[in-house]
């Protein structure tokens, strides 16, 4: 199969190969999957042939192409902001589900119909939104009973 790209097009398949390997890989010590750096460092290598060989170094000793800093600093600016992104909705999300089952015990939250349970859910995740836009975390106490 033969793909034909424009250089524009191929700087963004690199970048998304890059992010998409540091969502399955960034943060795994061990166990690493293996066909996503395999298919990130292929790509790289042929960043040259597009003329954008200036955004990738080829390390000797690791044998394999890695993004340049700056050209890494920019992409993880993207990957930083869904990160944050994620964090506010998620806590909001997982807040919500607590004080679901809180309020209400966890039989009668899993009794729910999906839509009675996503109103609920929503109204809690509001009223966090509310307060995160507001406090930021400023606000936000872990209890710990005793």
């Amino acid at each position: 199969m033969e793909l034909k790209l424009t250089k524009k097009q191929y700087e963004t398949l690199m970048k998304l190969v890059y992010l998409g390997n540091w969502v399955v890989n960034g943060y795994k010590k061990e166990d690493k999957a293996a066909d996503t750096d395999h298919l990130e460092n292929y790509i790289f290598a042929k960043a040259s042939d597009f003329g954008l060989g200036n955004l990738v170094f080829y390390d000797e000793e690791l044998d394999g192409y890695y993004p340049s800093q700056e050209t890494e600093d920019a992409w993880l600016a993207d990957f930083d902001e869904f990160v944050n992104d994620v964090y506010w909705d998620e806590l909001m999300h997982r807040l919500a589900e607590r004080d679901l089952e809180t309020r209400y015990g966890q039989d009668a939250v899993e009794a729910m119909s999906a839509d009675e349970r996503a109103k609920l859910e929503q109204e809690l995740m509001d009223k966090y939104f509310a307060e995160f836009q507001k406090n930021g975390m400023s606000n936000f106490i872990l209890y710990r009973p005793s």
